[in-house]
């Protein structure tokens, strides 16, 4: 087994790559994390209400990845071989898809909040206070879909400057005008949690305006411009519907998955709602190097597949592999080491402190394998194209075994929160092996070419 452990060049290219995916998704991350922490204080019914509907919103941003990691798929290969044309259409594609997804996405949002919310829970203080947040975040979904998928589209392309200062002017726009308006500063109204909605409003459309803008009017390496949007090619659409449709598919059933568990747990009570609502946010940061170090494994080996050197392809995926396993146990101390500060942000009661850090034991306990699953799944496999094996590994890892496994321990078992909250996480370790099993075939690497 080789590996390019040593080689300059492959740790020079995968900084290069994941230092600015990690800040921007740190941020990204932080956008909505700040309206999570900066009405903590105002309790369980606030936090709970900011984390449902973020939930809705969070599904719209895995479909978006799904639609702009589909695209990278085949634009990172095109780029290894700098086919300039190809890359243009599949970006013409991939940005009509998110017109048509942020419209539907928008359309629910605004219109029906309330039907959104009981979804996930039947605490009617919980959708009085969420529907209005709801509503307003509902404007953001073309503005933040747009925003998105010329973000991954740039990345393909080793291009991350751009999208991490958008994304970082974008977090401090968030920042201020949150703590103007959540808490009515500088004269303006307090408006609590409708004023997190509107600091992020403000912030996506900057977002927008700064990245968007740059790669339809400045970007020189894919050199799309608003008259390519039309561009068209039966063969690219065939490729695109054959390696980046099951991306898009297996993405937006993660996220869906995760509204369904966030169904489960919103039905167990309050205390288990607000519990989880303060873990995902530990969860999300813990994926921030774990979805930044498999963006850089699709980009760099999909890069390295188009240029037609697959035994260096191979030492690439060896190498991601070791690192991500050792990722995965640094990251258990931090997070042990950080627990007490992190707990401290929020005013909740024992039992609810109590419930939040048996499920920070359990994410401890998975983070090894996880990091491997996330590095292996998003990252070398989807980099070689395998999107198809990827989509069913995905979908019956979690839809036949950990969601079944957790509804039935919590509705039908009556298991502890813990163990039911263990149930819903199974997944990682099951879906790390799998993909390992298949990494060890070879038979991941797939070349795409412009032609069907």
């Amino acid at each position: 087994m080789r590996f390019e452990l040593r080689s300059r060049q492959f740790y020079s290219k995968t900084l290069r790559l994941m230092a600015p995916i990690v800040l921007q998704q740190t941020i990204n991350f932080g956008i909505n994390f700040l309206d999570n922490v900066m009405v903590g204080g105002f309790g369980e019914v606030q936090i709970a209400a900011i984390s449902f509907s973020n939930q809705f919103y969070a599904l719209f941003q895995y479909i978006c990845m799904g639609l702009g990691s589909g695209a990278v798929v085949l634009s990172s290969q095109f780029w290894g071989r700098r086919e300039l044309q190809p890359m243009r259409t599949v970006a013409a594609i991939a940005m009509r898809l998110t017109l048509a997804l942020g419209a539907l996405f928008t359309l629910i949002s605004v219109g029906w909040p309330g039907l959104i919310l009981r979804m996930f829970t039947g605490e009617a203080a919980v959708i009085a206070a969420g529907a209005p947040y709801m509503r307003l975040i509902g404007t953001t979904y073309l503005l933040a879909g747009l925003a998105s998928t010329a973000t991954y589209l740039l990345r393909s392309v080793g291009h991350v400057k751009i999208p991490l200062i958008g994304s970082a002017v974008a977090f401090l726009l968030n920042l201020f005008f949150n703590w103007v308006f959540i808490f009515g500063k500088l004269g303006a109204p307090r408006l609590e949690l409708v004023g997190a909605a509107v600091g992020t409003v403000i912030a996506r459309a900057f977002e927008l305006l700064f990245i968007f803008g740059y790669f339809v009017c400045r970007d020189e390496r894919f050199r799309f411009r608003l008259r390519d949007f039309t561009l068209s090619g039966a063969g690219l659409w065939r490729q695109y519907f054959r390696f980046g449709i099951p991306v898009l598919i297996s993405d937006t059933l993660l996220g869906a998955s995760l509204m369904v568990v966030t169904v489960i747990t919103g039905h167990m009570g309050e205390i288990m709602a607000a519990s989880s609502a303060m873990i995902n946010s530990v969860v999300q940061i813990t994926n921030i190097l774990n979805m930044a170090m498999a963006g850089a494994a699709a980009i760099v080996i999909g890069n390295t597949i188009g240029e037609g050197d697959i035994p260096r392809a191979r030492r690439e995926g060896n190498s991601y592999m070791v690192l991500s396993l050792l990722y995965g146990f640094v990251m258990i101390w931090i997070l042990l080491l950080l627990e007490g500060p992190y707990m401290s942000l929020y005013e909740v009661s024992e039992q609810t402190a109590k419930l939040a850090h048996g499920m920070l034991l359990v994410n401890c306990a998975w983070l090894p394998i996880q990091a491997n699953a996330y590095a292996t799944s998003k990252g070398i496999l989807r980099g070689g194209g395998d999107t198809r094996f990827l989509m069913l590994a995905d979908s019956s890892t979690i839809w036949f075994i950990s969601i079944p496994l957790g509804a039935l321990g919590a509705f039908v078992w009556n298991l502890d929160p813990v163990w039911v909250y263990l149930l819903l996480r199974i997944e990682y370790p099951l879906k790390g092996l799998v993909c390992m099993i298949r990494y060890f075939t070879g038979k991941w690497i797939k070349v795409i070419t412009a032609k069907s």
